[in-house]
């Protein structure tokens, strides 16, 4: 509502001398302008311009008031949800189909019981690996008795045997989360990297139960997880070092 003739002449500072800004103002106005108008002179009360001081440019999405482009990325994503699994997967050293498949996971779209049951498909009543409980997602890769004793044994190759999931923990994301975070910086990329070949390998085994009528064995998952552990090292997860030291099956 300020002529172009008048906005490209002014000064911030003589638009400030006693509200001139508001003179300048010209054609009619709607309830919702007049509004804004208002609007803007209460916040234009509290700036006060001195005299014969250079202007500043301050950046105020920066604690330094510096822009950078890190703070301008951050700003675009100001209240967005977060996905806190997304960093585990993605930056962890691992096949494409195998981070795709946790992704899967975190997102609850696998194809277990609970979700066949939901739309009325043919399912096991029971847990194939343990024939205890029903089949859920987080059942199967963290509260499943087979599951337990296996990531005791696949951790305990790498001196992390006391983080395997205790019967409470029912919740694979919270699991992988709390045990991820309690160990340092230079063990943490390797750990995640087998926790997805763990995953991997007991979803796979799971489905060797299921698709070929296989028996839930412990030393077959664990044998497979170490041949997976040496060919992963081979390609470059260097984190797995420590697995391919010794025999899982031992």
């Amino acid at each position: 509502m300020v002529p172009k003739r008048i906005a490209n002449k002014r000064t911030v500072a003589e638009a400030l001398d006693n509200f001139r800004w508001t003179r300048d103002i010209h054609g009619e106005a709607t309830p919702a302008m007049i509004g804004q108008v208002l609007q803007l002179c209460n916040i234009m009360l509290d700036i006060h311009l001195q005299l014969g001081v250079q202007d500043t440019h301050t950046w105020r999405l920066s604690p330094s008031g510096q822009y950078t482009a890190q703070s301008a990325y951050r700003a675009l994503f100001q209240g967005s949800t977060s996905f806190d699994p997304w960093e585990r997967i993605w930056r962890s050293w691992a096949p494409g189909k195998c981070r795709f498949f946790l992704w899967l996971v975190a997102h609850n779209r696998c194809w277990m019981a609970d979700r066949l049951a939901r739309r009325n498909m043919p399912h096991p009543n029971l847990c194939p690996l343990c024939d205890q409980e029903e089949e859920t997602i987080n059942h199967l890769l963290s509260s499943c008795v087979f599951t337990r004793q296996f990531w005791f044994y696949l951790l305990q190759r790498i001196g992390l045997g006391s983080l395997a999931p205790q019967p409470s923990n029912d919740n694979f994301e919270q699991w992988w989360w709390n045990i991820s975070s309690s160990v340092g910086t230079s063990q943490e990329s390797g750990l995640n990297s087998l926790i997805i070949l763990g995953a991997w390998v007991i979803w796979r085994h799971r489905n060797d139960c299921v698709f070929n009528g296989a028996s839930p064995s412990l030393p077959t998952a664990l044998l497979m997880a170490g041949d997976e552990a040496r060919l992963w090292s081979m390609a470059g997860a260097k984190g797995l070092s420590l697995v391919t030291r010794h025999d899982p099956t031992g």
